[in-house]
């Protein structure tokens, strides 16, 4: 059974679903479920990769909702509404509208779509790309199928790792995981130039850097010891790493991210209050 998925707004996240998406059906050619997929975006040349992909470019967000039966909004917040009601006269109860933007409730969805089809909240981060994303799916509307549950689970499943959750846990999601790769860039780009203040060529030092955070995530994921104990295992008596760990400690780090992300919270909190 094909389903028909099509995106309104292909910028970095909604691209990455449909790249992830269509990268995965090239390498899965194979198997019964197949995914027809299409798209709109304002920028046309943001369009032409995924075209070259096997995407559907469409002339207008209404083609989509036309010619799809999950419909994936990622589009800015302060343009959802005007989007949803400009799909409108395409949607039925057998559509399902999909929206990533932040700081967008179940209810105002619903309300800008006069309820005349299923509504669902997902917050992916941008690793989706590379098919290592982690994604957030509210499922609480009603009016979603325990079937289209499941094809939505398995659809963003194949992107990477989908949890579900309640729509009261969006927000902390977005801070978390939703932003996170910010947190983790900003991280490898100190390491990088580090080594580069050392003596190696920028090209070398993100290539170990980025090994480096691969495999640390690999450990942490195998290895149920606590994070600190991983960390300790690495520290010599007297050694250089511990000297290192040291200014970490000093300079608060362990606090500094986890104001970061209390902030993200604070301002994803206020975008619900003024949007949602």
């Amino acid at each position: 059974m094909t389903m028909r998925i099509g995106c309104v707004g292909c910028g970095n996240m909604g691209g990455a679903i449909l790249a992830g998406l269509a990268r995965n059906a090239e390498q899965n050619r194979d198997q019964a479920d197949a995914y027809a997929l299409c798209g709109y975006n304002r920028t046309a040349s943001r369009m032409r990769p995924l075209e070259e992909a096997g995407v559907q470019v469409m002339p207008s967000p209404l083609a989509v909702a036309e010619n799809a039966d999950i419909i994936v909004l990622a589009v800015k917040p302060y343009q959802m509404q005007e989007v949803v009601k400009e799909l409108r006269p395409a949607l039925n109860k057998d559509k399902v509208l999909v929206s990533v933007a932040a700081g967008i409730s179940l209810h105002n969805l619903a309300q800008w779509a006069d309820a005349i089809c299923p509504v669902v909240r997902c917050m992916p981060n941008t690793p989706a790309l590379v098919g290592m994303g982690v994604f957030a799916l509210c499922l609480e509307d009603p009016k979603l199928s325990h079937d289209c549950k499941q094809s939505l689970l398995q659809m963003f499943g194949k992107l990477g790792q989908c949890v579900e959750l309640p729509e009261e846990k969006f927000t902390a999601f977005s801070a978390l995981i939703g932003a996170g790769p910010a947190y983790v860039f900003a991280m490898m780009q100190g390491l990088v130039q580090s080594g580069v203040t050392l003596g190696f060529t920028h090209a070398q030092s993100r290539q170990m850097v980025t090994a480096l955070f691969a495999g640390s995530a690999r450990m942490a994921q195998e290895d149920a010891s606590p994070l600190g104990q991983l960390r300790d295992n690495v520290c010599s008596p007297g050694g250089l790493t511990i000297a290192g760990v040291n200014v970490l400690d000093r300079a608060g780090l362990t606090g500094l991210l986890v104001d970061a992300v209390l902030a993200a919270d604070a301002r994803g909190a206020e975008m619900e209050r003024k949007g949602g």
